[in-house]
């Protein structure tokens, strides 16, 4: 952990005295109530489990798509896994939205901007300590996450290792005609190794966006009320695009109730950025680990649907990079707001 935490940036380590503090305050809780919250925890997962069982086989009005039990357990899991992915970034904007009013509240924020870079020091500590709340959650995304990768690879090496060639069969999986049998095998290994990459690294740059982001307005709205109001808009406009993503992601994919598919067949590139819209906001990778249905129809349906995952790896580095500005943009705002006042 010591060699892990040297690498990241003196205010992201908790041995900072501005984390330790914010690190501290965050575990003044009895043992008795940290109990509670673990017990909760697992009866909220065993419920989530129990719908996501039912929303797969649609309420028992149907059985399994798949007779793979592995499959299965990415049908089971899908749902209660997108619920977290929401929660943990509605948490990352209404968390740091508040920050400015917060220590004004508690009468902290005149010594913060008196010391050197104080204003810019609180945000960023204030981001990076997001993650240590996240942690349990990310890394429980994270972990399930996993194990979808582990069941991809059990399936792309059914069928005596010919798998991945029977996802390739598609006409131009790359856009390209005419590649020859090798180069499309080789070019499929690269595509499926970048998909699972950025499917595990979208959970901590979406986090990462989404704290900056609501960071970011939170230094336009100070004041108690607004900072509310501002709140309260943030986490509406996040649901608005998950809910409008995953249902996008789920039309370009021919699996939506919505009959728009019409609209994708004729135009190939609108449905192309549909799925990668889906993939990169709605599910953040989920389905690109999802071989037999959705991988399978978005490299079928689509020309260059394969280069879907590798535009999602772009996707979430720039997330990172845009979140680190975001954050910097934020603290020259607070700075410049308090020194003028």
């Amino acid at each position: 952990m010591q060699r892990l935490y040297s690498q990241l940036p003196d205010f992201a380590r908790p041995t900072h005295p501005v984390m330790r503090y914010l690190l501290g305050t965050a575990r003044r809780s009895n043992l008795r109530l940290q109990i509670l919250r673990f017990l909760l925890a697992v009866m909220v997962m065993g419920v989530m489990v129990l719908v996501g069982y039912q929303i797969a086989k649609r309420f028992d009005k149907i059985q399994f798509d798949t007779v793979n039990p592995l499959d299965q357990v990415f049908l089971v899991l899908y749902w209660p896994l997108v619920t977290l992915q929401i929660l943990i970034r509605l948490i990352a904007l209404g968390s740091t939205s508040g920050i400015i009013a917060s220590e004004i509240q508690h009468g902290t924020w005149d010594t913060l901007k008196v010391t050197t870079n104080g204003a810019m020091l609180t945000m960023q500590t204030r981001w990076a300590a997001v993650f240590y709340r996240l942690r349990h959650l990310l890394i429980l995304i994270v972990a399930l996450r996993v194990v979808f990768i582990v069941i991809a690879l059990i399936n792309l090496m059914s069928y005596q290792g010919n798998y991945l060639r029977l996802l390739l069969s598609a006409p131009m999986p790359f856009g390209i005609a005419n590649m020859s049998k090798e180069s499309t095998i080789l070019a499929g290994i690269f595509a499926t190794s970048i998909m699972m990459t950025a499917a595990l690294l979208a959970p901590f740059t979406a986090v990462a966006f989404d704290a900056s982001i609501g960071m970011l307005v939170g230094t336009f709205s100070q004041g108690r009320f607004l900072g509310i109001l501002g709140q309260v808009a943030l986490l509406i406009v996040r649901l608005v695009i998950t809910v409008a993503a995953l249902e996008l992601g789920a039309i370009a994919l021919s699996y939506s109730t919505i009959s728009l598919q019409e609209l994708f067949k004729n135009s190939p590139g609108l449905g192309w950025l549909a799925a990668l819209f889906g993939v990169a906001e709605g599910d953040m990778g989920l389905m690109l680990l999802n071989l037999p249905q959705h991988v399978q129809s978005l490299w079928a349906d689509y020309d260059a649907g394969a280069l879907v995952g590798v535009a999602f790896l772009g996707y979430t580095l720039l997330q990172a990079v845009l979140a680190n500005l975001i954050v910097k943009w934020a603290g020259r705002r607070a700075a410049r707001s308090t020194n003028a006042a």
